[in-house]
């Protein structure tokens, strides 16, 4: 592709969209036709030129709409080699409903007004719903974009206004029409425009770029904290490339109504409200780091994705994997009091090691077809595996050699696509061949899944082996292993350690697709495998080593890390989960937590504690582990009683107005709701409809769940469906909070199959993740009944992009129903031990 000239019209009151597009393109080989995308547009004019203007007669424009395109044939002459064509077409369509392409959201205003605005979000496959393109990522291109609207809106695409012209009436509004810089070379799916009535904050980078914010005019406070961490995160990561930002400006916008968290059209960032604005009075410290990390994202894709794209979207973690690894690094570089690359594994590493032990996981690279496919993989294994390899490439690369490697990478490919071998090409080069990255690498991207490392000890030798971790029941193993691997479930790991004499002497062994052997001082009781958890991977030792370490967290839990700490959690509960370790293990382990004071550590183990209760709910030991989980909470954050204050508190705000603290609200917005009754519920929903702080609505949507009236649960999954009290974007929000209470459990799981003709059209054309839905609502269940019912429902009704989840979840399913056959009498016992070891 050479250049797209578009002209767009939307009518924000009749919905009509009138469109134009000229599409300039060099045929590489003779052809009688061509093949492009549309979907739901009305061609209503079309003509084709050639190189001096001629006009070519077209016998055939066909559209096939199962595939999304149009089939062009012409009828005496051909699409020469090595000519340059142009095509122009005229066509017609409707604004949208749905959060994707070209499409209408809305606001209300402080003062009961509603208004309108038009906006795109074309990422994977929707810049074909809004004008005929190539609408795949090499099919790179340059755009220049009009737009008309009228005198009481602003339109903004990707590049500056380049002038302004008055365009007569239309139906008796004056319009004008705004004329954009031509664009540089990008792909279709980065596109974006917008027609809103928006005001905006804007400041410099240290370059003189302009960083602006734009969001309703009663939330333009809230926007300053993202245009200063923009503008600072801009100037850090052209330092840290080592390329600098082509584009003259660059616009974040808060869209009302957005699928996404964010999108990273270039130039033109689109944000869901609640991942850009910041209110420092009414908004807690989890949503403030949220605002930055989604900020750094989307400003890392400006690098990686729109300045060197993936060829196919098999690479797509080219993108999303480099994105979700530079956010971190972006908002540790900023905000460092944060520890954010210790959060990093909580956030990143640890949910991507759960999802890629399942045998329905998949290869980072992974061959997609269709746009239900290539929704599919925007998964885990994309983002938070891919940048869980990159933070592990880093630590045996080091930091300088990433940086210049990716600097020649960037420069290389600028304007164009890059496959996987490209990016591991340069990191070789600029390794000075001391690695073969790509060979390494490879053994991470094909083949899907991680190792489990062994570690046993013969005196002074510790032998580390390899295996393939799977958190399935062993009895399935010959189901689990029929998907191939080129490598045979062996891995290149880079294995990092330190021993308890000196746990600052880390030490750094390679495991080449085999196991590995290495020497210790005799006087040494442990050694501690992965450190930090840079590795992708999960370590398990003999039962005195398991026991020394255990030892050393209770006696002194600060000569591990908090890292350090937070992974022996988490490779011991998994461990546990898989069969390879005894329920006591984790147990003894988690006593240490009655000292821990960091949050990663708590979170993690938390994470499982009730993970553990909610399977163990039907048993006698239920009630003891919750107990435990609470208690050791309390502790941890000296409170003697949790409830009572929460309650009170509740009171004083829903009786007297009086402010809660924003780090606190979500935990005593529950308590009031889950111990209240209809009148607390009510209150809360009020404030809901009426808050302008997005942050603040989630909260409370999160928080509304939590009544243990079942009547209340029911109404408030019923006003989910009415797009006047629940924005479609949070839909998933109302039910998974349903969903994750357990006296809602199984109502959102009627709720879902009741109504799923209606769900399915929300999120089944794949703009939502009915992934998402399907897992939230069914991954906690655990009897045999639970599978049968959430199979047999599912083969017969279709679920589009959700398939690969759905098999997920069935996955998990079959793992909870073993887990509790194995671990419920263990657990139990071990609780009636302690609890009465400590009462004696």
């Amino acid at each position: 592709m050479e250049r797209y000239n578009i002209t767009i019209h939307p009518n924000l009151t009749t919905l009509e969209v009138k469109g134009q597009v000229t599409i300039e393109f060099y045929v590489d080989r003779e052809t009688n036709y061509i093949v492009f995308h549309s979907k739901n547009l009305t061609i209503n004019e079309k003509m084709v030129q050639d190189r001096k203007g001629h006009r070519l007669k077209i016998a055939k424009l066909l559209e096939y709409p199962k595939h999304q395109q149009l089939y062009l044939e012409l009828e005496e002459s051909k699409f020469r080699k090595r000519g340059n064509y142009t095509v122009h077409l005229r066509f017609i369509s409707k604004l949208t409903s749905e959060l994707e392409g070209f499409y209408l959201s809305s606001y209300v205003t402080p003062e009961g007004e509603k208004r309108y605005l038009a906006t795109t979000h074309f990422e994977p496959t929707y810049a074909r719903s809004a004008f005929p393109c190539f609408d795949e990522p090499q099919f790179k291109a340059k755009f220049k974009v009009s737009i008309f609207r009228d005198r009481f809106h602003i339109a903004l695409c990707n590049m500056p206004v380049m002038n302004t012209e008055d365009a007569g009436f239309y139906m008796g509004t004056g319009l004008l029409r705004d004329d954009f810089q031509e664009s540089v070379e990008m792909s279709t799916y980065l596109v974006a425009f917008v027609v809103c009535d928006f005001k905006r904050v804007s400041e410099l980078t240290k370059r003189n770029i302009s960083v602006s914010v734009y969001a309703a005019e009663a939330m333009l406070p809230q926007a300053k904290y993202a245009v200063t961490t923009a503008a600072r995160i801009m100037d850090y990561f052209e330092s840290f490339f080592g390329v600098r930002y082509p584009l003259p400006k660059q616009d974040l916008i808060a869209i009302p109504d957005f699928a996404a968290g964010a999108m990273e059209n270039w130039g033109l960032i689109t944000y869901r409200e609640t991942s850009i604005l910041y209110d420092p009075q009414e908004t807690s410290t989890y949503a403030h780091e949220w605002v930055a990390i989604v900020v750094a994202h989307e400003l890392a894709h400006q690098w990686f994705g729109n300045l060197v794209t993936m060829k196919w979207w098999n690479d797509l973690w080219l993108n999303e994997g480099a994105a979700s690894f530079f956010e971190y690094k972006g908002v540790n570089h900023i905000s460092p009091q944060w520890s954010m690359m210790d959060q990093f594994i909580l956030d990143k590493t640890q949910p991507a090691l759960d999802l890629d032990a399942l045998a329905s996981s998949h290869p980072i690279s992974v061959p997609v077809k269709d746009p239900n496919e290539i929704e599919a993989i925007f998964d885990d294994i994309s983002y938070s595996k891919g940048a869980s390899i990159l933070n592990m490439l880093e630590g045996f690369l080091c930091e300088d050699v990433l940086k210049s490697g990716l600097n020649d990478y960037l420069n290389s490919h600028a304007y164009g696509n890059a496959d996987t071998n490209d990016l591991w090409a340069v990191f070789t080069k600029h390794a000075n061949n001391t690695f073969d990255v790509k060979a390494i690498m490879d053994t991470w991207t094909q083949q899907m899944g991680f190792p489990l490392i062994t570690i046993t000890r013969n005196g002074n030798t510790i032998t580390a082996t390899q295996q393939r971790f799977l958190i399935s029941p062993k009895e399935n193993d010959t189901e689990q292993q029929e998907s191939k691997s080129p490598f045979d479930y062996k891995w290149y790991v880079p294995l990092s350690y330190y021993t308890d004499k000196e746990p600052r002497k880390i030490h750094n062994v390679w495991m080449n697709l085999t196991d590995v052997t290495f020497e210790i001082p005799a006087d040494v009781d442990y050694v501690k495998c992965n450190v930090n958890q840079s590795g992708f991977y999960r370590v398990t030792y003999p039962e005195e080593m398991w026991s020394s370490i255990i030892a050393t967290l209770l006696n002194n839990h600060t000569k591990f890390s908090p890292a350090d700490r937070a992974n022996l959690i988490d490779d011991a509960f998994t461990l546990c989960e898989a069969g390879e370790l005894n329920a006591t293990v984790p147990l003894e382990l988690s006593l240490y937590l009655l000292n821990e004071r960091d949050y990663v550590p708590w979170t993690t183990a938390l994470g499982y504690l009730h993970s553990w209760k909610d399977r163990l709910s039907e048993s006698p030991g239920y009630k003891r582990l919750l107990r435990i989980a609470v208690l050791q909470s309390a502790v941890s954050v000296k409170l003697d009683d949790v409830v009572k204050p929460a309650k009170s508190l509740f009171e004083g705000w829903m009786l007297h107005g009086e402010r809660i603290a924003p780090n606190i609200r979500d935990v005593v917005y529950v308590a009031g709701i889950k111990f209240g009754g209809e009148s607390e519920w009510n209150h809360c929903w009020e404030n809901y409809q009426k808050t302008q702080v997005p942050s603040e609505k989630r909260v409370m949507l999160q928080a509304l769940g939590a009544t243990t009236d079942s009547w209340l649960l029911q109404r408030y999954l019923l006003r989910s469906l009415d797009r006047d009290m629940v924005r479609s974007q949070d839909v998933e929000t109302v039910i998974a909070s349903v969903a994750t209470n357990s006296e809602g459990q199984f109502l959102a799981w009627r709720h879902l199959k009741a109504y799923w003709p209606q769900i399915h059209v929300l999120f089944g054309n794949g703009s939502l993740t009915m992934g998402g839905l399907i897992s939230v609502v069914v991954s906690d269940f655990f009897t045999e009944y639970d599978y049968h019912e959430v199979s047999e429902f599912f083969k017969k009704v279709d679920v589009g992009s959700g398939r690969r989840a759905l098999e997920q979840s069935l996955e998990t399913i079959k793992f909870n129903i073993h887990w509790v056959k194995e671990n419920a009498d263990v657990v139990d016992r071990w609780l009636v031990n302690y609890l009465n070891s400590r009462t004696s």
